[in-house]
């Protein structure tokens, strides 16, 4: 019988396949539709720009607020439970917006967006974390993280299209309809449930001083870098279209080049995994940081469409060089008796860099001009470099067996 350390890599990927991949990607073009139409929808039922901003913020705080109770279930009721749990919010939470008239359900549907796909995503985390060993883990997830940007690619694109011919209404229903074909894929495809909860675990109140006061080095320094990351992956994706804004580009031009950078980071992620299960994760660590620092550094040198381009796919290969990094640090790190607390407070922290990049370079932008947002997103990736190369150490474990 093979176990799981002594499969090949081909074995691993087809071991996950049902289970793991072919959700991770259903999931991921709900979650694309989603991101897209939540904003759209909100302007459609009339409200204005501030109101569509604040539906899509509410996304992101449902995401945030469920990751360490989405840890704390998982060590409880089990890896699989929880997936389900999340798919089946994000299911029924599609089935109740089709019918929504109002921005405040639409508001209300989006927290519970949020919350249905940050307890999936936690709960595949805990799940690959458990199945896959050290020396393969890189491979498994970055192959997760390409899926992942593969369906964000999809789900936007074909909402947009049935948003147009069908209404808003019925993109909510096919979202419900996909989620559901998810439930079913891991009902019947992961056969263990597995749980780490013990007597000493800490309830959910006491989970995150908890678990950062176990792990205080980790979080201070490989915790702090990947919020840098995180910080500058989140600066990345609003700089290059206010950059591109500015210098007079129209809105089809700079979706171009976008599109264009994300294609290159998509295909990047087998090289990613190779660096992380071969070099070491802090190597795809600091090219992932590296680039991206370098290609914001030169934003400013960039006044034409080409230039734009040039900084924005840098910045792509960046990007993809890191597919799966933040993931794969977590798992690597999370102690297999705490595993699924460890994460979400883990995710936690990622998470928070979502709204934190967008935040300090809007308050730059407004207090200076864009060029000094700029920068110092760029300083803050130089930053968590810095400390991967000095403080973080490395996880990967070669295959003993």
């Amino acid at each position: 019988m093979t176990t799981a350390s002594s499969m090949s890599t081909w074995e691993m990927y087809r071991s996950l396949l049902f289970s793991v991949y072919l959700p991770s990607l259903l999931m991921s073009i709900c979650q694309g539709s989603v991101v897209l139409i939540l904003p759209l929808y909100a302007l459609d039922l009339g409200g204005g720009p501030g109101i569509a901003a604040a539906v899509l913020a509410l996304r992101g705080l449902g995401n945030m607020a469920s990751d360490v109770p989405a840890g704390y279930a998982a060590a409880r009721l089990g890896d699989k439970v929880t997936m389900l749990i999340g798919i089946g919010i994000m299911a029924a939470t599609g089935l109740a917006a089709s019918q929504i008239t109002t921005s405040t359900a639409l508001a209300i549907a989006a927290l519970f967006f949020g919350g249905g796909m940050s307890t999936w995503l936690l709960a595949r985390l805990t799940h690959i974390s458990e199945d896959v060993p050290s020396h393969q883990r890189g491979r498994a997830i970055a192959l997760m993280a390409g899926i992942q940007r593969f369906g964000n690619l999809i789900g936007p694109i074909a909402s947009g299209f049935i948003a147009v011919k069908l209404g808003f209404g019925v993109v909510f229903a096919i979202v419900a309809l996909i989620a559901a074909m998810s439930f079913i894929l891991v009902l019947f495809t992961i056969k263990a449930n597995r749980r780490t909860h013990h007597d000493e675990s800490p309830d959910l109140i006491r989970l995150i001083p908890h678990v950062i006061g176990q792990h205080r080095r980790i979080f201070a320094t490989t915790g702090v870098a990947v919020l840098l990351l995180t910080v500058v992956r989140a600066g990345r994706q609003l700089l290059v279209p206010l950059w591109g804004e500015s210098i007079g580009l129209d809105a089809a031009d700079i979706g171009l080049i976008v599109g264009i950078a994300s294609g290159v980071d998509m295909t990047l992620f087998p090289l990613a995994g190779y660096i992380m299960d071969t070099l070491g994760r802090r190597h795809s660590a600091n090219a992932c940081l590296l680039l991206q620092s370098i290609g914001l550094a030169a934003m400013p040198l960039a006044g034409s469409f080409i230039g734009l381009l040039a900084v924005a796919v840098a910045c792509g290969i960046g990007n993809g060089l890191g597919s799966g990094i933040n993931m794969t640090l977590g798992a690597d790190l999370a102690p297999p008796d705490q595993r699924g607390e460890f994460l979400g407070v883990w995710r936690l922290i990622g998470d928070s860099g979502w709204f934190a990049g967008p935040a300090l370079i809007g308050y730059v932008a407004a207090t200076f001009m864009l060029t000094p947002a700029v920068f110092a997103t760029a300083g803050l990736g130089f930053v968590g470099a810095a400390m991967v190369m000095t403080f973080v150490r490395e996880t990967l474990q070669s295959n003993r067996s």
